[in-house]
This record gives C-alpha cells, structure tokens and sequence, in this order.
C-alpha cells in the first residue's frame, strides 16, 4: 500500500519479525487504528438500540431505530445522511399483549411490557376469555381427536402449524406456544422465549393471536393441565385443583393503515472520496431484528457509527488525508434493503468496488463457547479481497491470542503480542475462524452473480441466543467489538488509497492465498482417487480451482487501472497459475495411472455433452431478474443452489456451471455443501430459463 502520508517512513523489518503483521498496513496504522477504534463507544451505540423496543421490519421501533442511526451519523461526522424509504408489504405495532390466567386462580403469564417476544409479530387483536387445550406440537395428526372449537391451544412447538390446524381449520381462537429459538434443546435455554411469527390469516377469516412462552412457563402450564389434583405448580401460594385452565388474551395492534410509519428504509451515509467515484466501498450492518437484539445485529450497527467517527477524526486531525474512494455506509433492513436498493438503483452495483459487512461481531466468546467467523467470498466471486481479508484477519487472531512458543520461549508480551482490548472488556482471547462462504445476512446480496460485488463478511455462529429474549446487553463483549471492527476498519483504511503502485504486493499475497486453496484442491482430488476410479471429478477440481485463481488475480485489474507496469504483474502472476495447473495435473495423472494401471481420459455422458452447449445467461433488468428468480426445488444445499445462479455468466455452458458448483462444494466437503448432482443444477437451471429469470444464448 502505498503511503497515506508522506510523512509516515516505510517501516523496514528483517524476516523473522513478519509472523505477526500483515503486509497491507505498516506499524504506524495498525497503533493508529488500536489506538482511535473504541468498542466501549461502539457499545454505547449498542445500548441505545436496544432502548428503542421491538424492531423488526415496518415497526414502531424499527423507524425509531433509523431516527437514532440518522442522529449518530451526523454526530460521527458522515456527510448526506438520509433515510431512504423503501415499500412494505404491511407495517406492524404491537400495542398491548397480555395473557392471564384466571382458573383455578389468577398470574398473568405474559405481557409485552415485559418483552415484545411474548406476543408472535402478526397477531390479530382480541380481547376474550377461553379455556385451554393440549395440542402437542401444533400438527394435524396431533390435533386430529382435539375439541379446540373456542379454545386456546397450547403447543410446544412454534405456533405457526397451531394457527393453521387448530384455529383456522377447526375454530380454536388462539394459540400459546412454548419453544426455543432457532432448534435448540429448550432442557439448555428453559427461560428463553424465542422470536416468533405468524402469517396473515386465510381469506375470509378473522385474524387470531399467538403468545410465546419459555419453555419452563409453557411445560408448567402443560402440567397444570394435566394434573387432576390439587396443585402449586406455578408457586402462587395457595393449593387448588388441576386439570381444567381458563385464560384471558388481550391483544391490541397496529396494523397497516392504523400506522403512522408506512414501508420501510435504511440509512446511509459517506465520507466522500476524491478521485475514484466509481468504486465504493460500501459498509453495512443491519438494523431489522427483534426487541433487544444486542448482538445481532446492534453489535454491527454500533461498530460501523464507530468506524464512522474513526475516519473522520482521523482525517480532520490531518493522520490521514480524505479517501481516494468513497465510504458508503449502510445501516439495512437486512438484506432486502440491499436488493430493493439495486433492483430500484439499476447499474448502482457497478460502482461499488468492495461490501464490508459485520453481522454479530459483538459476541462474548466464552457465553456458550461462540466463534468468530470470518467468511470468504464464494468461489463465483472470489477475488484480492479474499487475500486482505485474510491477512487482516489473521493478524488479529495470532496478535490476540496466546502462543505458548512465541510468549513463554520467544519473549513476546504475555499473553497476547499486541493486545485489542476494551476499556469494559473481557481480556479473553480471540476465538476466530476463516470458514467457506456462507449466506444468511447482508453480504450475500452483493456477491450474487447479476449484482457482482466482492464481499467480505463476519458472522458469530453458533449462537445461542440470537433471536431470542437473551440477545442482550449482557451477551456483549466491548473488547470483541473492537477487535472485529479493526479488521473491518483495516481493510477499509488499505482500500480507501490503494492504487496501481499496490498491486506487486496486492497481487502475490492473492496469489499465494491461492496456492493454499489449490494444496486443498490437490488433497480433494487425491482422496477423490483414494475413493474409486472418479478421474472426471478429480480432474474438476484443479481445472475449476485454477479458474478461480484466474479470476482472482483478474479481480485488481480495477485497481490496476491502465498502468502497465501493474497489469504486467498480474499477468506474471496468471501465467504461474497456467504453469501450476499443468504441473497438478501431470502429478494427478502419474498418480492415477499408478493407482489403476491405465492412463486416465476425460468422459461426458449424452447428457453431459448436451449441457456443454447450452450457455445460459442473465435478463439485463436487475428487477426482472430478480422477480422472475426461484429457486427450483432440488437436493441441493441451498448455497450450491445460488452458486448455480451465481456463475451464469453468458460465458460458461450449463456444464461448466456444474462443474464449478461441484468443485465447490467439494472443496469445502459434503459436511458443509452436501452433494452437487448434474441433474441436480441442470433443474436448477433449466426451472430459471422457464421462469424467464435467465435466457440461452
């Protein structure tokens, strides 16, 4: 990278002292950055959001929510801040949910004053009193022999199924369910209550309520219903008679009209760059989840108003000078803010040059044993942001965790070399993981193969409480926010001045990232032997690896610009990656000719060859494209069904998309990906040419 001031001396190191920096930054920016990023401010960004109350998509407090981020911006120095609007199908405000029992004796057992996630998002308002019934888990076999005509039923799994097979088709009124979030073992979370939802009622019915429970309320009440005795399970202080259970529900809502909020939105903001106005680096988070939601996503939010004020203070106190490239930043409805932005903003998408996303960044690791994960782009997008990702990231892994060598033998500062610790944080170590790429949040908008943004993401999993009433203030670790966000402010920080004088450097960490990937190539393709006589799926993997070495190294051509001296390193580069995949392939051949006694030869099936000449591109219109796209059902995991989409190119036959996507999906192994079948993609595909989403050439 070149210099951001010419102040700042190149910082000269012997090759023993490399192990723990990264080549991208110099030493003056990584103290910059661990010096001015704050996760004790980012955490009182954090405690703000979870104030405003529910805020799912179109609520109350959702809007609230962009009136905070709105404020916080300005105040952090962000320049055109502004909400932009988005359309809605349906607002919704819960107003009061209380749900009583009343026989054989009074306790109220939920009320949204307590915790928004006791009443389901889409009841319908009531104001009524019925006895309670037991419905098992909510399904038709287990309400097949039930009375629960103007009953309320009780569940113990969410209550959509209940809402259908109970109250719309039998004349039950209302539902009370007790189930964890996320499929976890309600026996390790019996107080939690799960963020659930139900759906608008049938045409013609009269919409009806849900209540959630925890599992510890919901079984008690189960075994209050059953219990013909006398009973205190619920320790009221006075014995009465089990077996029959009246309740009352009173339920008030918002519902569309009744709000005053209509659609959605997000909220955006820039410090502005200087010279390149077509590549932004666009930096997100998402505002849409459920009351408190600390972690995810207000871990995100809070970091990125703080890298927000970061960059701005740093260049008004002139240590860095203002970013050749703009910085978007985007607070989200997640991810259908992002696709309603591009659908509605046609060719928007081409002058965004990186996403930096974080999405639970804020996770206190030793609460339930949580990983950071740091998440690659998929192989149909990868590129020189893998490399910075990366390196950046791997610097705070092996700086912020303890090494028995380097400290104990070695005299590094015990126990981390370079600490990133909050004022109010753990000093827990790092628990980080680069992982093969996965969707499920903001990023996975922009590396969709019609749209075509590198991504670079992180994502805390497994989590325990994420969407749940223990998404809390308390599961978050201020040292931890400040830790993610360095990475994401450090990438940030490289790409706002990269310029073609970077790419010697920029070019062979890519490249040498890319020779790690293509070792686990080679390793699959050897066990892919190992197995059977499979030559055209060992084979697949060091021809689809070497293409997407190609095409990572063809991915700084935008930095490269036209200067000659860069695109002749790239090209140096790219013709080691042809020199490599010739080289793989002899050695997989002498190994195969070794192992079965023949040369090996490539075969396609009738099929197979059919496929290879039918080439499938994409509709030009972004909002055709996308309201013509299904997704096919198949069995196939759902990444390797949008990696399908994701390599339509106009360039590559429906058989060379199946290759790419099976190379994939075994580079990361059946665990992850499951397995990719011909006729598994060929449906895939051939169900987007029907829906008109994709066409063939």
């Amino acid at each position: 990278m070149k210099k951001i001031l010419s102040t700042l001396l190149l910082f000269s190191f012997p090759l023993s002292g490399i192990a723990q920096t990264t080549p991208f930054l110099d030493d003056s920016e990584i103290r910059m950055l661990r010096n001015e990023i704050s996760g004790d401010r980012a955490f009182e960004h954090i405690r703000a959001l979870t104030a405003v109350g529910h805020r799912d998509s179109g609520m109350e407090g959702y809007f609230k929510a962009m009136d905070y981020v709105v404020g916080a911006a300005k105040a952090n120095g962000l320049a055109d801040v502004s909400i932009i609007k988005q359309p809605l199908a349906g607002n919704y405000t819960a107003r009061v949910g209380e749900l009583w029992i009343v026989e054989p004796f009074e306790l109220k057992l939920a009320d949204i004053g307590d915790h928004a996630l006791y009443l389901a998002d889409g009841s319908r308002d009531a104001d009524l009193t019925a006895e309670l019934v037991w419905g098992g888990d909510g399904s038709a076999a287990a309400l097949a022999n039930v009375d629960v005509k103007g009953k309320i039923v009780l569940v113990s799994a969410g209550p959509g199924p209940a809402m259908a097979n109970a109250v719309y088709a039998k004349g039950a009124v209302g539902v009370v369910s007790y189930s964890s979030s996320e499929s976890k073992s309600a026996m390790d979370f019996p107080d939690q209550l799960a963020w659930t939802r139900i759906g608008a009622p049938p045409a013609g019915q009269k919409g009806s309520f849900a209540f959630s429970l925890s599992p510890r309320k919901g079984d008690t009440l189960r075994r209050l219903l059953e219990t013909k005795g006398l009973q205190d399970l619920f320790a009221t202080g006075q014995r009465t008679n089990g077996g029959r259970v009246v309740l009352k529900a009173k339920v008030e809502t918002d519902i569309d009209a009744e709000n005053k909020n209509t659609g959605t939105g997000m909220v955006e903001g820039w410090i502005r760059g200087t010279k390149y106005k077509d590549q932004q680096i666009v930096i997100t988070a998402h505002l849409q989840e459920e009351q408190g939601s600390a972690n995810d996503d207000g871990s995100g939010c809070g970091n990125i108003l703080e890298l927000a004020r970061v960059f701005n203070k740093l260049i008004k106190e002139k240590k860095i000078p203002p970013p050749l490239r703009d910085l978007r930043f985007w607070w989200s409805d997640e991810i259908s803010s992002e696709y309603r932005y591009i659908r509605d903003n046609p060719g928007s998408e081409k002058k965004m040059l990186v996403n930096l996303h974080q999405d639970m960044t804020g996770a206190k690791q030793s609460m339930g044993s949580r990983v950071q994960h740091l998440i690659f782009a998929p192989h149909s997008r990868t590129s020189y942001l893998d490399a910075l990702f990366e390196s950046i990231g791997n610097f705070v892994i092996q700086t912020n965790n303890s090494w028995i060598t380097a400290g104990r033998g070695g005299g590094y500062p015990r126990p981390y070399s370079q600490p990133i610790i909050a004022t109010r944080g753990t000093r827990e170590a790092y628990n980080g993981r680069f992982v093969p790429f996965f969707a499920s949040s903001d990023h996975m908008v922009f590396v969709e193969g019609a749209i075509g943004v590198p991504a670079a993401a992180l994502v805390n999993w497994d989590d325990y409480y994420i969407h749940s009433s223990d998404d809390d203030l308390q599961q978050i670790d201020q040292t931890q926010l400040q830790r993610n966000n360095f990475i994401v402010g450090a990438m940030a920080l490289y790409l706002a001045y990269a310029e073609a004088d970077d790419i010697p450097v920029l070019a062979a960490e890519t490249y040498a990232q890319g020779g790690r990937r293509l070792a686990n190539d080679m390793q699959v393709a050897l066990q892919t032997l190992n197995a059977g006589d499979y030559w055209n799926d060992a084979h697949l993997m060091i021809e689809q690896g070497s293409r997407r070495e190609r095409q990572a190294l063809n991915s700084m051509r935008v930095v490269a610009a036209g200067v000659a001296k860069a695109n002749k390193t790239i090209d140096t580069f790219l013709a080691q990656v042809d020199s490599r995949e010739k080289q793989m392939l002899s050695e997989l051949a002498t190994y195969y000719q070794d192992r079965y006694g023949k040369a090996p030869s490539l075969s396609m099936t009738a099929d197979e060859t059919a496929a290879s000449k039918k080439v499938p591109y994409n509709v030009p219109s972004l909002e055709e494209y996308f309201s013509k796209r299904r997704n096919t059902p198949t069995g196939l995991h759902s990444h390797m069904a949008m990696a399908t989409m994701s390599n339509v190119d106009g360039k590559k036959s429906y058989f060379d998309i199946y290759k790419a996507v099976k190379a994939e999906a075994m580079a990361a192994g059946r665990f992850y990906y499951g397995t990719v079948t011909f006729a598994d993609v060929v449906k895939v595909l051939d169900g987007n040419v029907a829906n008109g989403a994709i066409k063939l050439k």
